[in-house]
């Protein structure tokens, strides 16, 4: 069986806000990564593994689409449902860069941290009949950790796109990479990833 079939790889929030110089939660180190996060993107796709887009569609209600600042107002970190509103409408908007094929990839907006969280996700990986899951994406130990952690929670082998990930700086990438691949996803670079695709050795 060939294990691209098997693979699919999640990106993470690739938002205008985030990518893009002059977004409101714009991180230097996601704009440096984006060309090669879409020239890689294309390869993986081209060699058969799943693409799924995710981002962030900011409520804030209650129950399963509530923020975690909605819950609990004392957190200190960023507030998802500021990003909501007219003002910031593009900045929502996955980055035009991607090379998004809508015929072959799959775009699906969360509502918290995990991609899995209150999403087909789920479904949608067991009626394609995924094993390997690969998150790349922003922010390295925020989104991209929390859907890393459920997709092993869920019994998928799980593994970190090195760079292809971003996060406030460099420091903090490598510290939570650093933890993910010792408990519970591999991580590997892009480069790396398309050759076990290449090869069938995932």
């Amino acid at each position: 069986m060939n294990v691209s079939k098997k693979t699919a790889v999640i990106v993470v929030d690739l938002q205008k806000s985030l990518t893009l110089e002059g977004g409101l939660n714009y991180y230097p180190t996601a704009g440096e990564m984006m060309p090669r996060v879409c020239e890689q993107l294309e390869k993986m796709r081209d060699l058969g593994a799943q693409l799924i887009y995710v981002w962030s569609k900011p409520v804030n209600s209650s129950g399963l689409t509530a923020t975690p600042h909605s819950i609990n107002p004392e957190l200190s970190g960023r507030n998802m449902s500021k990003l909501d509103g007219a003002d910031n409408a593009e900045g929502l908007e996955l980055d035009d860069r991607l090379p998004i094929d809508p015929d072959r990839d799959i775009l699906l907006n969360k509502f918290t941290y995990s991609a899995f969280w209150n999403t087909p996700l789920q479904e949608i990986l067991e009626q394609k009949g995924i094993e390997n899951v690969l998150v790349c994406g922003i922010k390295t130990n925020v989104c991209c950790r929390a859907t890393a952690i459920d997709a092993v929670s869920h019994c998928y082998k799980t593994y970190m796109i090195s760079d292809m990930t971003s996060t406030n700086n460099d420091e903090i990438k490598a510290y939570h990479l650093a933890e993910m691949d010792k408990y519970f996803a591999k991580v590997i670079d892009s480069n790396e990833v398309i050759r076990r695709l290449r090869e069938n050795e995932f």
